[in-house]
């Protein structure tokens, strides 16, 4: 009876780990989706500012993914574009940022995992770059590609900043675990090449 509620205790504080641990990837990813998304949306309408045209940009991506809607005479789009982009925009960056927290969370574990972050986050924004380049082959030019290279190295360091902030230890155990790696594979190569020469001789004095 002791044993069976032992393994019993045992089996709900695993459950409850896992949901402490889906609900700290939800907010995390949600989170960070959010102020990544708001971050680029400022960032965009810094840039038009300057150039004179504000919200020329979100103006040109609502045109690109929703052509359905057309500008009044005034020039301002429909408000049922603006927030449908609205949503597009920060659901695409809240998909990006539980992929991420998702990732974060299992590199607690294995901290190599840290580099797929990095494959998603180049996945997201070479998937973004070829639905624009797909859908409207001059909106790149349009835009600027330097205002999207921008936005994307400011998604990245919100990113970082936010993940490092909430774990952070973990540059430290990927580094540790990288060195450990590097030091593994350095050690398996120099046996082989061992080995290897352990065999000439070998098969010299066989000939």
């Amino acid at each position: 009876m002791l044993s069976n509620s032992v393994i019993n205790s045992r089996e709900r504080s695993e459950d409850l780990s896992g949901l402490s641990m889906a609900r700290r990837v939800i907010f995390e990813g949600v989170v960070s989706g959010v102020v990544a998304g708001a971050t680029v949306a400022l960032w965009y309408l810094i840039c038009d500012l300057a150039g004179g045209r504000p919200f020329h940009t979100p103006e040109m991506l609502q045109l690109i993914f929703f052509p359905g809607f057309h500008a009044t005479p005034t020039g301002r789009f429909l408000g049922e574009a603006a927030i449908a982009f609205t949503g597009l925009h920060f659901a695409a960056f809240i998909a990006f940022g539980l992929a991420t927290a998702a990732i974060v969370a299992a590199s607690e574990r294995e901290p190599l995992l840290l580099a797929a972050a990095l494959i998603i986050y180049a996945c997201f924004e070479v998937s973004f770059l070829s639905l624009i380049a797909f859908l409207d082959g001059s909106a790149l030019g349009e835009l600027g590609w330097w205002t999207i290279a921008s936005a994307n190295l400011l998604t990245l360091a919100m990113m970082y900043g936010f993940h490092r902030m909430r774990h952070p230890a973990i540059i430290r155990r990927f580094l540790k675990r990288w060195d450990i790696a590097d030091a593994g594979e350095r050690a398996a190569a120099a046996d082989s090449r061992g080995r290897v020469a352990e065999l000439r001789p070998a098969n010299s004095t066989q000939r």
